[in-house]
């Protein structure tokens, strides 16, 4: 495989017209997508917990990269980034084909610091194909979820640069056009290209695409903002009902609120049956948002105290 151009595009350019370079080329680079007020809330919300957040443990993870999640519990910048009129059109132009709804699959900010190595070449979409085995054995894949995921595309992610991205500070190297190969190909090394960027800038990626976080061979922190949406009837990698629990999402914008998950995703899709009280059964997820459910009321021994005792 020969090495192709990473595409760049202005922030405006119709979904369409994106849409067809993602099913070419599997990634595409948005310039300057985010206002620098905007980029400069986004910094503000998320630095204490950059800062206090722990190093991966992992040779996929990296030994000198973090990860900060719940991002929708713990920023409004990124809320407000989450739900931007243009990434929802985007996400439902070309998501549409394989789901009704769509939801946040992951949101994180990855911080590589100097010193880490390239992470391996993988594809995203892995995540529903991989079988978790212990730490020494070598990871297999299902057969069969792995001809699934060639069928329909999963997700669609975003890579917001809230630093410079440079080949030498750990850029994500992304492989146009690899998104047909095989799950078990060797991507030559040329095919990869660094997704150089300024702050602000946005790099649009499949759930196909082999990518990796490149090797951070500077002095200085490489810091982006990692926002995936996945088709509404797959599991979500992170879980949002945990990250962004109802007594938080039951204040934040209602369109946020379902793509956290807090919606029925198609006709049967996520109803749920509150505890207490009896009675009020086969509730779709909004429900838990409303008084009362959103923080259940326990007694000192842990137990929910019922409707009778609430009175």
């Amino acid at each position: 495989m020969k090495q192709r151009e990473l595409q760049t595009r202005p922030a405006d350019t119709p979904s369409n017209d994106l849409a067809e370079i993602l099913e070419r080329d599997g990634c595409v680079v948005l310039e300057d997508f985010v206002s620098q007020s905007h980029l400069a809330s986004i910094n503000r919300d998320l630095q204490p917990f950059i800062d206090a957040t722990m190093r991966s443990k992992n040779n996929f993870g990296g030994f000198k990269t973090t990860r900060t999640g719940a991002l929708m519990a713990r920023s409004p910048a990124c809320r407000d980034l989450a739900i931007e009129p243009r990434i929802l059109k985007l996400v439902e132009t070309f998501l549409g084909p394989y789901a009704n709804t769509f939801q946040l699959h992951v949101t994180q900010a990855i911080r590589v610091l100097p010193g880490e190595t390239a992470q391996m070449p993988h594809r995203d979409r892995w995540a529903w194909s991989q079988l978790q085995l212990p730490p020494d054995v070598e990871p297999r894949v299902n057969p069969v979820l792995a001809k699934l995921m060639t069928e329909i595309e999963p997700q669609l992610n975003l890579m917001l640069a809230l630093t410079e991205f440079t080949a030498a500070n750990g850029a994500t190297r992304i492989a146009p056009g690899s998104t047909r190969l095989a799950d078990d190909v060797q991507v030559p090394e040329e095919a990869f290209v660094a997704a150089e960027m300024s702050p602000g800038s946005m790099l649009i990626f499949t759930g196909s695409v082999f990518h990796g976080a490149g090797a951070n061979t500077s002095q200085e922190d490489r810091i982006g903002l990692n926002i995936d949406y996945a088709v509404g009837w797959l599991r979500q990698e992170d879980n949002q009902y945990l990250s962004c629990p109802p007594e938080i999402a039951k204040d934040l914008d209602p369109k946020l609120q379902e793509l956290l998950g807090y919606a029925v995703g198609g006709p049967s899709l996520g109803y749920f049956t509150p505890p207490l009280p009896a009675g009020e059964d086969l509730c779709p997820p909004q429900r838990a948002l409303e008084d009362g459910l959103a923080t259940p009321k326990l007694k000192p021994d842990g137990q929910l105290l019922t409707g009778i005792e609430k009175n």
